[in-house]
């Protein structure tokens, strides 16, 4: 038995060519293995009728081109050309017509083709759909995983995708996302496909740095990365993220990442932070009126946690030199987290300064492994006091704020950091980044992630995705 697909070209309700595509040869009886239409030969019909259609619109646009658009005499033909363009369907390679340009007014004759503006459109050799796919999953995973999973299940098998093509597609992406921050200017064209963000009363921006390997292209071995994520009016928003190079480029990416929230000048802005390397100043030189600065709960609990979990061992050691000193601990220790909490910042460090003071008394046990621990909690309180101290105009009530819903924990930016980074840049994998590569493809796992890739394609290409759905006939 014989499955014939034929492809039928109908311009304006009148058929014009009808064209043989496949052929699948099936028997009677199938047994499960052969049973309807394998893999492979769902990737041939489908090239052959990508190829179809693809050369019928190239020949339908070389036809309306070789009439002069002045004198509407046909132009002479040149000759004729072929292109490779590479789709979700497989690699075509097209057949393409050039003219000589008509000199009815004048002016040298010069060669006309009409595939030339696939490039100002921003299609070379790849289409929007298949640079969107290869971008897409090369976000997600490494970029040699991506290519193998997208080479056994796209439907182009007649030529193999290379991970260097999916790196490439997927920096290009990147590299269009990045221009859109930093040269606004030259990226928006006349009339921009972008939709109007609406402004947002109270913003949360909870923002944090990490590190990544390099490639040591630039003489370092770790390119620090900061990103984050922006909480809009009780919702949360979009992420961001950026290879830490210039302050100015720094300044321009937190400001894009505010205004994609709706920020504006009245906007009210808090910052979540941890009180390292100034982040919260960026948000702070955005918007110097409205900003204010808590420094993370998260970071304080983890600062504190040591010091309690060392309290029992601690008091069980001073208890063979003073009893009253030991209790001291015992009792004072538990209370200094009520009082950060409810926001008794003065009462929390001298409370700190007196557990510290009492503790020196117990440098004099006997025992050298309690004399460690004892440095140790001393020191543990010392860094806990000055990071109080370093930070002071960023601390706040956390009791009340948490009780009327506001966030006082940068676990967004710490979550963020996992999804952007960690999961696709981090320690575990192995591999090495530049400051552009990475910067680059932290763009487009910024716009995956938030669901703004589509849209980010529709603005270079607006029918992207917008087609009609094929229309199902079945003829017998």
């Amino acid at each position: 038995m014989q499955f014939v697909v034929w492809i039928e070209t109908v311009i304006a309700g009148k058929s014009v060519a009808v064209h043989r595509v496949a052929a699948v040869e099936r028997n009677g009886v199938n047994p499960p293995a052969e049973l309807g239409l394998t893999l492979e030969d769902g990737k041939t019909i489908l090239n052959g009728i990508e190829q179809d259609i693809i050369q019928t619109q190239v020949d339908l646009q070389s036809g309306l081109c070789r009439a002069c658009m002045h004198c509407q005499e046909p132009q002479r033909v040149k000759d004729t050309r072929k292109r490779r363009l590479d789709t979700v369907f497989g690699r075509v390679t097209v057949r393409c017509r050039r003219f000589v340009r008509c000199t009815c007014r004048g002016g040298k004759a010069r060669n006309l083709w009409p595939l030339a503006h696939w490039a100002e459109l921003g299609m070379k050799r790849s289409t929007p759909e298949r640079t969107y796919l290869l971008a897409e999953w090369g976000s997600k995973l490494p970029y040699r995983k991506a290519a193998e999973l997208l080479q056994e299940l796209l439907p182009g098998s007649n030529a193999k995708l290379s991970h260097t093509s999916v790196r490439r597609q997927t920096l290009s992406v990147g590299r269009l996302l990045d221009q859109r921050v930093t040269e606004p200017e030259e990226y928006d064209c006349l009339e921009p496909c972008r939709q109007a963000v609406r402004a947002g009363n109270r913003l949360t921006i909870a923002i944090d740095g990490t590190y990544v390997r390099s490639d040591l292209t630039n003489g370092l071995y770790q390119h620090y990365v900061v990103a984050g994520r922006v909480e809009r009016d009780g919702h949360l928003g979009g992420h961001f993220a950026w290879v830490a190079q210039r302050p100015d480029d720094a300044l321009e990416f937190m400001k894009a990442a505010m205004r994609g929230e709706g920020w504006t000048e009245r906007s009210r802005v808090t910052v979540l932070a941890d009180g390292a390397d100034g982040l919260a100043d960026l948000v702070s030189a955005v918007s110097p009126d409205t900003s204010r600065s808590i420094l993370d709960w998260f970071h304080i609990s983890m600062r504190r946690r040591p010091i309690e979990q060392m309290v029992p061992k601690i008091a069980a050691a001073l208890k063979q030199l003073d009893v009253g000193v030991s209790e001291f601990i015992l009792e004072k220790m538990p209370r200094v987290r009520y009082q950060m909490w409810n926001g008794r910042w003065h009462a929390a460090v001298m409370r700190m300064h007196e557990i510290y003071r009492v503790a020196k008394t117990g440098l004099k046990v006997e025992s050298a492994i309690d004399t460690q621990r004892l440095q140790r909690f001393r020191r543990h309180l010392f860094e806990l006091k000055e990071y109080l101290r370093n930070n002071w105009k960023n601390l706040t009530n956390y009791a009340h704020a948490y009780r009327h819903g506001l966030r006082i924990s940068s676990a967004l930016a710490e979550s963020g950091m996992s999804h952007l980074v960690n999961q696709r840049m981090g320690k575990r994998q192995p591999m090495r980044w530049s400051a552009e590569g990475a910067h680059q493809l932290l763009q487009v796992r910024c716009a995956v992630l938030d669901d703004r890739l589509d849209a980010f394609f529709r603005e270079l290409h607006p029918k992207f995705r917008l087609t009609p759905p094929v229309e199902r006939e079945c003829r017998v």
